[in-house]
């Protein structure tokens, strides 16, 4: 094996790690073939991902064929099932190796700490979307089973009432003939007797209440935790990889995975987690407007984050004071007597609150009290009852962010976002070929994001290893 080679560094990397302080588990068992070490079916996953090969039955392959892996594993072949049991028992630990590379890499001044970008992508289940359901599928067939039930039960009485010799759980003479029963029932319902009809409408219920906790209106059946994203090729059953990437090498400092499609609520998580893995947060963290939220901005203030988000413009010119003369921006608010103030001299008094969709806190609506006799009226507002202004709990949070983004040079380092997080994701999914999960559930497909980004910062170790610029410990 040439001394330059991946599979030199690899081992050389794996054999730096204590993996028991990682708390990876060793196999006992007396039955069957000999248990292999954590250090060797570490290796192989490692070098696998390093390698683009992400299936174990692939590495299973690759153990007799690749002469690498062969070297790598002491003329070992471990299985596909002991390579999965391997992944299965220590995801928890497959995240600190992850963390591992993050330490080594800011030991080797690899990581700056000046700017970080943020940043998520979508990448696709392991499913299929035959094997879905649509809680307007369901509402549709709840109908038809309602209106189906109803109508049997109907018919029953009535009979029950000319025949009280009928045994009660005969359907009626009308229902026994199958064409005028298949009419009767609600299109895509098969023939059922009542007893299943009200078993499915039990279950169709089940189905919607558990839809309307997870706040979904699709769930896949072979993978629940995953949900309908809007992806490159179109809707389909995703979840959302999530990292953060240090400007000096593009070191992936922070990985994480959510099924939430919306990036809004993972600012400051995600910063956290930068935290977590290097000690400290960066001078500058930088994300797209997907991240955009009042709510997450004022976290993020007030944990001392400094933060640059893209911002919508429509807040933009809300807050910057550009547009029209009657923009928001134009109006002064008054903390004394909690009013706005609007060009024209009048005030705009506090009418309701209201809770917008998929935000966690309510916004004050303000009312003009004199849009009748304003000779500005109809330039300022085309609603009947006058001009509206709303105010979030986080106005002032905003205010400062827009202001901040007017700085030069902070412009600036918010448009190096994309030259900093964005050719990692591409690297992953176009040069790596990673676009699919292959394993499901929440818990698995971060383990193996995290092993996606271990590999990514591995090969970054690795052209500092061969030029003799890092060693591991």
């Amino acid at each position: 094996m040439p001394l330059d080679h991946p599979a030199r560094f690899i081992r050389e990397f794996v054999e730096s790690i204590n993996l028991s302080d990682l708390g990876f588990k060793e196999r006992e068992s007396e039955v069957g073939r000999s248990n292999y070490s954590n250090d060797l079916l570490l290796k192989v996953w490692l070098y696998g991902y390093f390698e683009k090969i992400y299936s174990t039955r692939g590495l299973e392959k690759c153990c007799y064929k690749h002469m690498a892996l062969v070297w790598l594993t002491g003329i070992n072949y471990p299985d596909h099932n002991t390579l999965w049991r391997f992944f299965r028992n220590n995801r928890d630990s497959i995240k600190k190796i992850f963390k591992q590379t993050v330490q080594i890499a800011i030991k080797s001044d690899m990581v700056g700490f000046a700017v970080q970008a943020i940043d998520g992508t979508k990448i696709y289940a392991d499913v299929s979307k035959r094997r879905s359901i649509h809680k307007d599928d369901l509402k549709k067939l709840l109908s038809g089973l309602d209106e189906s039930l109803d109508e049997i039960i109907s018919e029953i009485d009535e009979i029950h009432k000319v025949e009280l010799s009928q045994p009660s759980y005969k359907l009626p003479k009308k229902l026994q003939n199958k064409e005028n029963l298949k009419r009767l029932i609600s299109e895509g319902l098969e023939e059922l007797t009542i007893e299943e009809k009200k078993s499915l409408k039990k279950s169709v219920e089940a189905n919607i209440e558990e839809m309307d906790k997870e706040k979904t209106d699709h769930l896949s059946l072979s993978d629940k935790p995953s949900r309908i994203m809007k992806a490159k090729g179109g809707k389909e059953f995703c979840y959302n990889a999530q990292g953060a990437v240090d400007e000096k090498h593009h070191i992936i400092v922070a990985a994480s995975v959510t099924n939430e499609e919306s990036d809004r609520r993972q600012m400051t998580k995600m910063i956290e987690e930068c935290k977590e893995n290097t000690g400290k947060a960066a001078e500058e963290t930088v994300m797209d407007g997907g991240y955009f939220s009042g709510e997450e901005l004022a976290k993020a203030e007030e944990k001392g984050y400094s933060v640059l988000v893209n911002v919508p413009s429509s807040v933009d010119k809300d807050f910057s004071g550009e547009g029209t003369e009657f923009n928001k921006s134009k109006f002064s608010y008054e903390i004394e007597t909690d009013t706005y103030i609007c060009p024209e001299g009048n005030k705009l008094e506090y009418k309701r609150t209201v809770k917008r969709k998929n935000q966690n806190y309510k916004v004050r609506i303000y009312q003009c009290t004199n849009y009748k006799e304003c000779p500005s009226r109809w330039k300022c507002s085309k609603a009947k009852l006058g001009r509206t202004v709303e105010r979030t709990p986080h106005e002032e949070v905003i205010s400062r962010q827009v202001r901040k983004q007017k700085q030069e040079e902070k412009k600036y380092l918010l448009s190096k976002r994309k030259h900093i997080v964005e050719p990692v994701f591409g690297w992953i999914k176009h040069n790596n070929h990673f676009n699919r999960w292959l394993y499901r559930g929440l818990e698995n497909v971060e383990a193996q994001w995290n092993l996606i980004c271990t590999s990514v910062n591995l090969k970054k170790f690795y052209s500092q290893w061969i030029s003799g610029m890092l060693v591991l410990d």
